[in-house]
């Protein structure tokens, strides 16, 4: 009596082996990097959490029913870009400490003061594999209040559908200096992606 498996379980060990062999290039392909702008669409926003653990309320935010978030929207270059920077404007304030950073996003309200945001030193870079994005931001700046606070992060996540090119970026970064020193920034910018 020999000990083969039986033509069922070799018909199934034959339909994995072929998923597996499908599989395998979607498995070793790389992360694709996306170059272009993220562009900057309705949910966008920004928080800053507390040293205490509480989210520090706005009185100037958009946002009817949350003081805490402060939504943004975008800019002249419609959001955030990829591969290249974007630089705050000389002078990069008004007389009254307002931001006039505008390529990203529209300056906002913040206790009354506009901030703006920019990127500088290295650029911005955003990859996409299996839907999922990873990237960094380390230069991304917010400006406020006749200052400039680094808010970029090496550790930047998401989600891309490449079909509707719909993405959801977010990350946190604490805070290092100023009257905000050791709280932390949460941004959440969603929208759709434009390739350039």
């Amino acid at each position: 009596m020999t000990n083969r498996p039986s033509r069922r379980l070799r018909v199934a060990l034959i339909a994995v082996s072929a998923l597996l062999v499908a599989a395998a290039p979607a498995l070793a392909t790389p992360a694709k990097k996306l170059k272009g702008t993220f562009k900057i669409g309705t949910g966008s926003y920004f928080r800053m959490l507390e040293p205490n653990g509480s989210y520090f309320s706005n009185p100037y935010s958009t946002d009817t029913g949350d003081p805490t978030y402060s939504p943004v929207t975008a800019g002249r270059d419609g959001g955030l870009k990829t591969g290249k920077l974007q630089p705050a404007p000389t002078p990069a304030f008004d007389a009254n400490g307002n931001s006039l950073a505008n390529l990203i996003i529209t300056p906002t309200s913040f206790t009354g003061i506009n901030f703006g945001l920019a990127t500088v030193g290295t650029a911005p870079t955003i990859s996409v594999k299996a839907g999922r994005l990873s990237g960094q931001l380390t230069g991304y700046t917010a400006e406020w209040n006749n200052q400039t606070f680094l808010q970029g992060s090496s550790t930047v996540t998401g989600t891309y559908n490449a079909k509707t090119h719909k993405y959801l970026l977010t990350w946190s970064s604490l805070i290092s200096g100023g009257p905000f020193k050791g709280f932390t920034g949460d941004w959440h910018l969603q929208g759709k992606f434009k390739a350039s």
